[in-house]
């Protein structure tokens, strides 16, 4: 019964405490979920949490627009802190919100020519879920690691102070 309680009152505390991520992450809404939108684009496809968009011009200048819409998405707290991380990979440049944004990332398609592909991606719990679990998992990983060597160093104590004590006493 104990047990049963227990399970009751955590599962009560984890909902509680999931319920402003579940509206920011379900806030729904209507693509591009407020990530900067360069004019002239037009939507070619949708998914549940991406869609994209198409635009008649090269590569070079669709980063430059995001550059420039981009340049001061920043921490007002931190002034020098950059809530967009650029990754310059291979197929495309990806663009990382790591502020409060309904928007993930977007993504910017090369080699298109003079039409170039974007592609934005809304937050969603797959993402949130995965990096909680990541970090759960590693605060329980130092904590088994922290205790094997207390109770190492422990037993070595253990055995070193007793060895110290028989010592005195037969001496």
């Amino acid at each position: 019964m104990k047990t049963m309680l227990y399970a009751i009152l955590f599962s009560v505390m984890v909902g509680t405490a999931l319920l402003p991520a579940s509206s920011y992450a379900f806030g729904g809404g209507e693509p591009p979920w407020s990530a900067p939108m360069m004019p002239g684009g037009k939507m070619i496809k949708t998914e549940g949490t991406a869609a994209y968009y198409e635009f008649d011009q090269p590569y070079d200048a669709v980063l430059a627009w995001y550059k420039e819409a981009l340049k001061n998405y920043r921490d007002p707290n931190y002034a020098h802190v950059d809530w967009a991380k650029y990754r310059d990979w291979k197929d495309q440049m990806y663009i990382e919100d790591q502020g409060a944004a309904p928007w993930h990332s977007i993504g910017i398609q090369k080699g298109g020519g003079n039409k170039t592909v974007v592609k934005i991606v809304r937050d969603n719990f797959t993402w949130i879920f995965s990096t909680l679990l990541i970090r759960f998992a590693g605060v329980f990983f130092v904590l088994i690691v922290l205790w094997l060597l207390l109770n190492l160093n422990g037993a070595v104590m253990r055995r070193y102070f007793s060895e110290k004590e028989a010592k005195a006493k037969v001496g």
